[in-house]
């Protein structure tokens, strides 16, 4: 008898919200119809919300951040925009997202839509996202904290620390940056313009290990761990001689 393909897996978050944030996206599919290569790129996933919260409330209590009221919340890597969404229940400025590819951003517009009129999402802060290249989309003027997903590999990563060394250069504010599966966090150790402010482990909910668990075993490359490792970085400039 012919097998059936199983169902992809749709995370609790967009069963309550009827919003499209699941699956995993691979590199390849990210690229296309952009100039990106795709060695250069990671995949789509959208983080847990237990990760995100857990995150956000480790830089409110721990780093003295800017008010939170005054400051922009950036996901670098935007892809469907669960992020996004999650950090609009924040009482950020205005959150704002960043994402190259061109069917990934159309989701993420609709995900917004989408949040726009769900009563249940309890947004605090206006969404808007970006069909545009990290590595030279114009930053917010304000205080601003980058979200980054571990959307890049390293080539692609230091263009993109170089854009905002450059920016906040000529455009002095501040700038924190979260990053969850901190891949190339010793990159950023030895960064002379950015300062670790903390790292850790951040463990998920039970009902978001469940669906991460449920929807890894859909593929062979990834693993699940229960819990990501994370890192807070803060833009200090290069120091002068």
């Amino acid at each position: 008898m012919p097998r059936h393909k199983s169902e992809p897996a749709i995370h609790p978050f967009d069963q309550l919200h009827g919003t499209d944030t699941s699956g995993l996206i691979p590199g390849y599919v990210i690229a296309e119809g952009t100039d990106a290569q795709v060695s250069e790129l990671t995949a789509y996933y959208g983080v847990a919300p237990s990760i995100l919260h857990g995150l956000l409330d480790i830089w409110l209590q721990r780093t003295s951040p800017q008010p939170i009221d005054r400051t922009v919340f950036l996901d670098i890597g935007a892809g469907k925009g669960r992020a996004m969404l999650l950090a609009s229940q924040f009482p950020f400025l205005r959150v704002e997202g960043v994402e190259l590819n061109a069917d990934l951003a159309s989701i993420a517009n609709v995900n917004i839509s989408q949040w726009h009129n769900d009563l249940q999402a309890n947004a605090l802060s206006p969404l808007t996202l970006h069909h545009s290249d990290a590595t030279t989309h114009p930053f917010p003027s304000e205080p601003t904290l980058a979200f980054l997903f571990h959307p890049f590999e390293l080539p692609l990563l230091r263009r993109f620390l170089r854009h905002v060394e450059t920016s906040i250069s000529n455009n002095p504010k501040p700038f924190d940056l979260l990053y969850v599966n901190a891949e190339h966090d010793s990159y950023l150790d030895r960064h002379p313009a950015f300062t670790r402010l903390w790292t850790g482990l951040i463990p998920m909910s039970p009902a978001d290990h469940a669906a991460d668990l449920a929807a890894i075993a859909q593929q062979k490359e990834y693993g699940s761990t229960g819990d990501e490792l994370c890192a807070i970085y803060r833009f200090k400039g290069r120091k002068t001689p």
